[in-house]
C-alpha cells in the first residue's frame, strides 16, 4: 500500500466498511429501557396526540385578531383566526401568526430587576410601593405611558390605580400612530375617534396611502370586508363590484391589489387630494375655487385622472370611502370634506361605532416628555411602550426619563427603555394570561391562558 495511489472507488469501499462494522456492533449492545411519564396526574381534557383548541384574543397595540389557538399535550403549536368573531371574522394576518413564536422566545425577561439586578418579586414590590407612599404624600405627579389599551378590566385597574394615587395621568402612545384621524374627527364631529370603515357597503374606495389590507388599523376586518365587496358572486344582486384607486409613493400590499394605482410623491399628496376636493365641489355646483390655487402647480395627467375619480365618485355617493393614512390633521380634515360631500358618514363610514385600535394623541406624549424635562413628574411608569427604540427623539427622551425619581418598565423583554429605568417588571406573553377586549364599540372577546 506505501507508494501506492489510492483511488476514488478503493476510499469509498474502506470507508463503507468501517461504517457498517460500527453499525453492526452497535446494534449488538442492549441499550438501557427509559420510559416517559408525561403527567403525574393526566387531566381528562388532554388525550397524547389528540389536539385541543382554545379561544383567545391577540392584540399587541397595533393589530387585533379574535383567534383559537392549537395545542398538543399542552403546548400551543398554531393560530388560527375564530370564525365566530364579528370582527376579524375568522381571518388572521402574519402579525398574528408569528406571534406564537414570543411564547418560546429564550429573550423573554424572567426576572424583575432593580437597577439591572435581578431580585425577588417581594423586594421590587415593596420598594415601588414605599416610592409611590411617599409620591402621594407629597403630592407629586403620577405619569403612565402606555399602548393603547382595549381592555375593559385593564381600564378599570388604571381608574382605580388613578383614585387611589389622585395626580395620575395616562397618556397612550401608539408607534404607529393615527393622531390626525382622531384629532380631525374631534373637530369636525366632536368625536375623538377612528371610524368603522364598512368596505363591504362601498362601491368605489380612493385610499392615499393608506394599506388598509396590510398595515393600517385594523387591516384582517378590512380585508374580509373588502373581499366580500370584490366577489362577484357576493355582489350579483346589486350589480356593482368594489372599485379601488390607490394613491401612494411605494407598492404596498394594498396598492398590488388595486384597480389603478397611481404612484405619487409623498410632497404631491396633499396637492392631489385638493384636487379631488376642488373638482367634487365644481361637480356640486359649489364653484369650487381651490383649482385656481393648485391647478398650475399639478400635472395635467393627474388633473385628468382626478376629474375622471371625482365623477365616479360623485356617481357613488353615500356609496363610497375615501381615506388616507396622513398623520397630519390638515389632510384628515380634507378627507372628512371630501366624505361630508359624498354622504358617505352614516352610510359606508360610521362614526357612532368607533373602533378603539388607535387611541393615541402625539401632542400628549410631547407634553409629558416637556413636564418631565421640567422635572414636574415624579414618578413615570411605562407599560408595553419602547420609545427609547420608536420615539422619533429617543435622545430628548432618555435626557428627560434622568429626571424622572421613579421610573418602571413593564414589558416582555428588557428592551432599550428598560435599560434606562430603575424598576424593570417583566410581564407574561398573551397566550399566558387572562384579559378581555373591546375593539369596537359593542364588540367583545377574551383571553385566556392556552399554557399551565
Amino acid at each position: 500500500m506505501v507508494g501506492r495511489k489510492i483511488t476514488r472507488r478503493d476510499f469509498i469501499k474502506t470507508v463503507g466498511f468501517f461504517i457498517s462494522s460500527a453499525i453492526i456492533a452497535s446494534g449488538c449492545r442492549r441499550i438501557p429501557v427509559q420510559k416517559i411519564v408525561p403527567y403525574v396526574e393526566k387531566p381528562k381534557e388532554i388525550t397524547p396526540g389528540v389536539p385541543l383548541w382554545y379561544a383567545s384574543t391577540f392584540f399587541d397595540g397595533l393589530e387585533y385578531c379574535s383567534i383559537t389557538v392549537k395545542t398538543i399535550e399542552g403546548r400551543p403549536i398554531k393560530i388560527e383566526g375564530n370564525e365566530l368573531s364579528t370582527v376579524t371574522f375568522g381571518g388572521t394576518s402574519p402579525r398574528v401568526q408569528a406571534s406564537i413564536l414570543g411564547l418560546y422566545d429564550s429573550d423573554r425577561a424572567k426576572e424583575p430587576m432593580i437597577s439591572r439586578k435581578r431580585v425577588e418579586w417581594k423586594e421590587i414590590d415593596a420598594e415601588i410601593i414605599e416610592e409611590l407612599k411617599k409620591i402621594k404624600e407629597n403630592r407629586g405627579k403620577i405619569r403612565i405611558l402606555s399602548q393603547t389599551i382595549i381592555s375593559p378590566s385593564t381600564k378599570k385597574i388604571l381608574s382605580d390605580f388613578a383614585d387611589y394615587y389622585p395626580n395620575t395621568e395616562l397618556i397612550i402612545y401608539d408607534t404607529c400612530s393615527a393622531s390626525a384621524v382622531l384629532e380631525a374627527n374631534k373637530k369636525c364631529f366632536g368625536i375623538q375617534a377612528i371610524p368603522d370603515y364598512m368596505f363591504d357597503k362601498a362601491n368605489i374606495v380612493v385610499s392615499f396611502g393608506a394599506d388598509f389590507l396590510g398595515t393600517w388599523i385594523s387591516p384582517v376586518e378590512y380585508a374580509y370586508k373588502y373581499s366580500l365587496a370584490r366577489k362577484p358572486e357576493e355582489n350579483l344582486a346589486r350589480n356593482k363590484i368594489l372599485k379601488h384607486i390607490q394613491f401612494e409613493s411605494r407598492l404596498s400590499l394594498t396598492g398590488s391589489n388595486a384597480d389603478i394605482r397611481v404612484p405619487v410623491k409623498p410632497s404631491d399628496e396633499v396637492k392631489i387630494i385638493l384636487g379631488l376636493l376642488n373638482n367634487l365641489l365644481k361637480i356640486s355646483s359649489n364653484n369650487g375655487k381651490l383649482g385656481d390655487i393648485i391647478g398650475d402647480k399639478m400635472s395635467s395627467e393627474h388633473n385628468e385622472v382626478l376629474s375622471k375619480i371625482a365623477l365616479e365618485l360623485w356617481a357613488n355617493r353615500s356609496k363610497s370611502i375615501v381615506i388616507s393614512d396622513s398623520n397630519d390633521i390638515n389632510v384628515q380634515i380634507l378627507i372628512n370634506a371630501i366624505n361630508l360631500i359624498l354622504n358617505n358618514y352614516g352610510n359606508t363610514i360610521d362614526l357612532n361605532n368607533p373602533c378603539y385600535l388607535r387611541q393615541g394623541i402625539d401632542s400628549g406624549v410631547y407634553r409629558l416628555i416637556e413636564e418631565m424635562e421640567n422635572g414636574e413628574v415624579s414618578a413615570l411608569i411605562l407599560y408595553h411602550v419602547n420609545p427609547v427604540y420608536s420615539f422619533p427623539e429617543p435622545e430628548r427622551f432618555v435626557n428627560a426619563l434622568r429626571k424622572v425619581p421613579l421610573t418602571i418598565s413593564i414589558s416582555n423583554y428588557f428592551d432599550e427603555t428598560a435599560e434606562h429605568v430603575k424598576y424593570f417588571c417583566p410581564d407574561h406573553h398573551y397566550l399566558e394570561s387572562w384579559n378581555d377586549a373591546e375593539p369596537k364599540k359593542g364588540h367583545y372577546s377574551f383571553s385566556q391562558p392556552v399554557i399551565g
